[in-house]
């Protein structure tokens, strides 16, 4: 689900009164009224959690008031009104406490906080939430139609990794992950990882050089990316990543080259693209391998050139940027089927890092990962004290498979810190890592992995594979309906 979630405006959401009067009239101009008007078709919003911070008897009152007259207006929309009491609103630690179980119960959805409405303490509260959810949260202000050029009231979306993260909240986290000893957020640099952190720091020094990196999601591609970035002469400057899987041919050309006021339908304003907005920086491509084949030849000519031209401009723009692209798709293989280009592929992987899954690294690995978890997360949460970890636990964490590698690691001890009090036990492990289903080295997987290998070759009936696999016809049959992939005999 796409969830957007916001604290009731107290100040703002309800029309101004000299009276002292119990009952709040909803002001259907306020900010919770103007983003449901402006902007939930746009952004395609499936539910929205509107947070009441006072447990007072008569704001309760007023707040279901407010909840009903925001269903009345906009029917069909799924609005959930919840109390989140705090006791002191500027009480970070406090703040961030009572959001972490909201958050973590949609930790598989798309969550967009507006962060406009509540007190500075909570605003701070959901930027360092960002660093925890970075994955699925995104956070983001609006500016009134009447600060506009087009009298229309905009979203500004909050780039976590940009300028506008608070110094102070950056500083912090240095000084939690140690010198030395990490890379980005919440990855730490075990022996596996060293050789590949120690050619990515000389990549750092060689300023024009870009890299691609290849890795499966979740390995940590990004905080590597970044980590050249911190460690090269560019580090005051931006660094800004681009998912290119997110975007559409148009919408991706417009993102890194930006547009002019009027070139296509809601280009309402003159926006620079990534790569002027990053000049003198660094610019990370994620999922690279996911390009079209005419965005292809475009990215070739910038790479080459050096020179952008934004959409509905006959200007070109010279770019000061290091590339640094990467994929956990094969590109080689892409580029033997046609489907990459083999010139584009040697401009970006003029030097090559490979991170390794996490199951790779093996049991060593993953649990000193666990343990690193464990303390990076005690300081970030309002614990007396740090998580025991239970030896059935650890047991269990080191020959699970993680397919999502070390951010599925990392959202894993996010979930302890907020619903485990002392000690992390079994019976606190998802059924998925109890059953270790997922691991590929277990024998179901391995089961699976021939059987479906043999019969993706589509040249052979049932009978003939149930031959070759050594099993019988109805056997094979009933593996591949669990599955999900039997095409009848």
């Amino acid at each position: 689900m796409r969830v957007l979630i916001s604290w009731l405006a107290f100040n703002n959401d309800y029309l101004k009164s000299s009276s002292e009067s119990n009952y709040r009239i909803p002001d259907n101009s306020g900010p919770t009224f103007s983003v449901h008007q402006h902007f939930w078709k746009e952004a395609e919003y499936d539910k929205h959690i509107l947070l009441n911070s006072s447990p007072n008897e008569r704001d309760v009152k007023n707040f279901k008031k407010f909840v009903s007259d925001l269903k009345e207006d906009f029917k069909g929309r799924q609005i959930e009104g919840r109390l989140v009491a705090i006791e002191d609103v500027i009480c970070v630690p406090e703040i961030i406490a009572k959001l972490n179980p909201l958050l973590a119960e949609f930790a598989q959805d798309q969550i967009e906080v507006f962060i406009s409405p509540g007190t500075p303490a909570m605003q701070t509260a959901w930027y360092l939430l960002g660093t925890s959810y970075r994955s699925n949260l995104k956070l983001f202000q609006t500016r009134a139609g009447k600060f506009t050029d087009n009298n229309k009231p905009e979203r500004i979306y909050i780039d976590l990794d940009s300028d506008l993260f608070p110094a102070n909240i950056t500083a912090a986290e240095r000084v939690i992950d140690g010198p030395n000893t990490t890379a980005g957020t919440g990855i730490k640099i075990t022996k596996s990882l060293e050789p590949i952190y120690a050619k990515a720091e000389k990549i750092a020094h060689t300023d024009q050089v870009g890299a691609l990196i290849l890795g499966e999601n979740g390995t940590g591609k990004e905080n590597l990316a970044r980590f050249i970035h911190d460690h090269s002469n560019r580090r005051s400057k931006p660094f800004l990543a681009v998912n290119c899987a997110a975007y559409s041919d148009d919408l991706l050309r417009s993102e890194l080259f930006g547009h002019e006021k009027g070139s296509f339908t809601g280009a309402n304003e003159k926006r620079k693209g990534v790569l002027q907005e990053a000049h003198g920086g660094t610019v990370f491509l994620d999922e690279i391998g996911d390009i079209s084949p005419k965005m292809q030849v475009t990215l070739l000519r910038v790479l080459q050139e050096r020179k952008v031209q934004p959409v509905g401009s006959s200007k070109e723009i010279e770019i000061d940027v290091r590339f640094i692209t990467a994929t956990n798709r094969n590109l080689e293989e892409l580029c033997d089927a046609e489907k990459f280009r083999w010139d584009l592929f040697f401009r970006l992987a003029v030097t090559k890092l490979e991170l390794p899954a996490l199951r790779e690294r093996g049991g060593d690995e993953i649990e000193e990962m666990l343990h690193h978890f464990n303390d990076l997360l005690f300081t970030k949460f309002p614990k007396k004290k740090k998580l025991k970890v239970s030896s059935e636990v650890i047991k269990k964490l080191r020959t699970y498979g993680f397919k999502g590698n070390v951010r599925e690691l990392e959202n894993l001890f996010i979930q302890f810190y907020t619903f485990c009090e002392n000690e992390i036990k079994l019976e606190d492990l998802p059924p998925r890592i109890i059953e270790n289903r997922s691991d590929p080295r277990s024998l179901a997987e391995v089961e699976k992995s021939q059987i479906l290998k043999i019969y993706g070759e589509g040249k052979r009936s049932l009978v003939e594979v149930s031959l070759i696999l050594g099993c019988t016809r109805d056997t094979l049959r009933k593996k591949l309906k669990e599955y999900g992939v039997y095409k009848g005999d």
